[in-house]
């Protein structure tokens, strides 16, 4: 047994991605050039200290007037050429149908737009979303694999573990109506093994025993990216209008990143200081095909049903590129679904969670129909 095995992680986006950030670019703060079908992204602050001072004035009071305004004035001065250059942080490509939303927007929420995590370097996929892929792959084959299920205890606040009974069908979760943050987060204590029983009908986490405590994963290096549209599809109404701005990666992108086991954790011999659990790289990979393997299965029976070609294709390719048995899907960042991110392929049928989602989100197209599902991956793992 080695103490440390590291792993290259490569992954390639299948459909685009976008992994938020929580902050959103407001419209004084970008300016698109629809000729060259790119936006400039600006600082404000070296913005006005470039301006002359009519300029400044200018600028100042249509922001004061709205976004609308707002990319006005910066248009004009893109136009007639005189937006300073040292105001212009990086410029980046944007779809068609980023560049129409702009023209046709009438809101302010329309003309903010969500950008993806960036280093001095540029955009990245943060390490830390993909491991939450793995981590909830990983959930699903400890309950199914090893034929468990997992029980909420109303009456004293704590989840059980027991065998999978025939009668359980293909349920292997039975938490409450409506779990509370509380009950999330001992679930996965409870499943991943690092939850005991405490005081006050409570589960105490020791978070020293979570096993994934033992799987390190970096970032990935910097890549291109674009601006693109994202929208909502609905089977039965007009969502055309339900629109986010987000900068994504495009289809056909790798990463790199870099995956650490640190296997020594899971075999501690005092049985104070380990894991709860070995997470062997092996077991890993066969779990994220099992698991993403199933939601692309259920969504790709969505898209049949409701004729999403684009969508189609995606699963297509997915399908494909799993003949190779060394490789594995997997789903991350914004527009998951509920499928990919809370196990509801594990609940009991009636339960509000496991219910068919009515919507799905999409990217790349003025129609939500017409456009591609979000955060579909293909990786490999290979030694170091």
């Amino acid at each position: 047994m080695r103490f440390l095995r590291s792993f290259r992680l490569e992954l390639e986006a299948l459909s685009p991605v976008h992994v938020g950030t929580g902050e959103a670019y407001p419209a004084y703060a970008y300016v698109p050039d629809f000729a060259r079908k790119a936006v400039h992204l600006l600082d404000p602050a070296a913005l006005l200290l470039a301006l002359p001072e009519a300029r400044r004035r200018q600028y100042l009071e249509k922001v004061a007037q709205g976004p609308k305004a707002a990319q006005e004035v910066l248009r004009y001065l893109l136009e007639e050429d005189q937006l300073p250059r040292e105001a212009v942080l990086h410029t980046l490509p944007a779809s068609k149908a980023f560049l129409e939303a702009l023209r046709s927007a009438t809101e302010e929420a329309l003309l903010e737009y969500r950008p993806l995590p960036r280093s001095p370097l540029g955009a990245y996929l943060p390490g830390s979303s993909v491991k939450g892929a793995l981590r909830t792959a990983w959930l699903f084959h400890v309950l199914v694999r090893e034929g468990k299920v997992a029980v909420f205890d109303r009456k004293e606040g704590v989840w059980r573990l027991r065998a999978w009974r025939e009668g359980d069908g293909g349920t292997h979760v039975y938490p409450s109506r409506n779990p509370s943050l509380y009950e999330n987060q001992a679930f996965e204590g409870a499943v991943l093994g690092y939850a005991r029983e405490g005081k006050g009908r409570r589960m105490s986490l020791d978070l020293y025993r979570d096993p994934f405590r033992a799987v390190r994963l970096s970032d990935s290096g910097p890549v291109e990216t674009f601006l693109n549209r994202l929208g909502v599809f609905h089977p039965h109404k007009d969502t055309s209008r339900m629109v986010l701005l987000a900068e994504t990666f495009r289809i056909g992108t790798r990463f790199a990143l870099t995956l650490r086991y640190h296997e020594g954790l899971s075999r501690d011999g005092d049985g104070e200081r380990g894991v709860s659990m070995p997470i062997p790289p092996e077991d890993l990979v066969r779990a994220l095909r099992d698991y993403y393997g199933k939601v692309a299965e259920w969504e790709e029976g969505f898209a049949e049903e409701h004729r999403l070609k684009r969508a189609l294709e995606v699963y297509r390719a997915l399908r494909e590129r799993l003949q190779d048995p060394e490789a594995f899907p997997l789903r991350v960042g914004f527009g998951s679904g509920r499928l990919a991110l809370r196990l509801a392929l594990l609940l009991p049928e009636d339960h509000p969670e496991a219910q068919e989602p009515k919507t799905r989100k999409t990217a790349g197209a003025q129609n939500p129909v017409d456009g591609y599902p979000l955060g579909w991956m293909v990786g490999r793992l290979e030694p170091l």
